[in-house]
């Protein structure tokens, strides 16, 4: 609120010490015949400041984004309404008032529509400028923002590297020396250091990793928890297809996963988890469906983030080739996710969204049950 009392007073006092010097040079120019009037002093401006702020309101709707044709027709607008403006400060009110100046003489359409043509241009670039001098503040304090944020965010990329290093390669010593102890034990800390390890690669990695890479990352998890919870865990994880080569967006399959395994009844042996994924490296299909019963009593408190960041992750990456649809209902909770696995530019480009399987023909979505 502050902000926009203070142009507020900017503008005022900018158009004052323009009216005023406005108002010297005329004096300046005529000494002897000039005479000071403050009602002609605002009719004569008020027109202009008018077309100022007319042309910066029709910038700010139709200038960014642009629409051209709408905004070439709130600038005639704006002159109409100029036009009209000043016939009627020329011809019935210019005549009440003590007006410096010759009278204003009869009226001939061409000759007052250009003249009247010149005084809108000269303040609509005003206005002009005055909007795009503003948006260009804006983008430069976006930018700044940007790059504050950017050299914060690698800031705090190095400091969290630092634990995660230390971690696997402290899991690693822990490994070696429990080799000798337990085998099992071993084999949980080595499981539970791949897992360490994998995140790391697939964070420094390009924007999509081997669907292989995945599994077996899914399948590490799967088995770090199967030791905590002493192999108890009801989870049926089937793989279908060819995956050589098929390459996905990284962890989100593993955050579907890990969202059953926190959420889910996975001990139930009469309804287990079901976690089935059918690939197709020929069509460069990825099919997913899982389903799970629900945990019974108290839920785990969720934020939903992990559920929205795959849905903004699948729809910028995947685009329309994306079909996310997840089953809610009191008892249970099911989703299928159905993708096209990425190709070159010029691959896609020959691909066209109706000879794609009816599984993908859609953008993603959540129907709720």
């Amino acid at each position: 609120m502050k902000n926009n009392h203070k142009i507020i007073l900017y503008h005022f006092l900018f158009w004052l010490i323009y009216v005023g010097l406005g108002t010297l040079l005329e004096y300046a120019q005529n000494p002897q015949g000039y005479l000071f009037s403050l009602p002609d002093v605002f009719f004569s401006q008020f027109p202009n400041i008018c077309t100022v702020y007319m042309c910066i309101f029709v910038c700010t709707k139709f200038a960014s984004p642009l629409k051209p044709f709408l905004l070439t027709f709130g600038i005639i607008l704006v002159y109409i309404f100029s036009f009209i403006h000043w016939y009627i400060t020329g011809y019935y009110i210019r005549p009440y008032i003590r007006a410096n100046g010759s009278p204003t003489p009869p009226f001939d359409f061409l000759h007052y529509g250009s003249s009247v043509l010149w005084v809108f241009i000269r303040y609509s670039i005003l206005g002009f400028g005055y909007y795009f001098a503003i948006e260009g503040i804006k983008y430069q304090k976006r930018l700044r923002l940007i790059e504050k944020e950017k050299h914060e965010a690698e800031y705090a990329f190095l400091r969290a590297q630092i634990n995660p290093h230390f971690l696997n390669n402290t899991l690693n010593f822990f490994y070696a020396k429990s080799l000798p102890l337990s085998e099992k034990l071993a084999d949980g800390i080595m499981t539970l250091s791949e897992i360490m390890r994998y995140s790391l690669e697939v964070d420094k990695d390009d924007k999509t990793a081997l669907i292989d890479d995945e599994i077996a990352h899914i399948r590490n998890v799967i088995t770090i928890n199967q030791l905590r919870f002493n192999h108890k865990l009801q989870i049926d994880f089937q793989i279908h297809g060819e995956t050589n080569s098929v390459r996905i967006i990284p962890l989100i399959l593993i955050t579907i996963v890990e969202n059953i395994l926190k959420h889910g009844d996975c001990d139930n042996k009469l309804n287990p988890v079901k976690v089935n994924l059918d690939v197709s490296a020929k069509d460069g299909t990825i099919n997913l469906k899982t389903y799970n019963r629900k945990k019974k009593g108290p839920k785990e408190l969720s934020s939903g983030i992990g559920m929205e960041n795959i849905q903004k992750r699948l729809k910028h990456h995947y685009g329309k080739f994306a079909l996310l649809i997840i089953h809610d209902t009191e008892i249970d909770y099911s989703i299928e996710l159905s993708l096209l696995q990425s190709f070159s530019a010029d691959q896609k480009a020959n691909i066209k969204v109706t000879d794609l399987p009816s599984s993908i023909n859609h953008s993603i979505a959540i129907n709720p049950h």
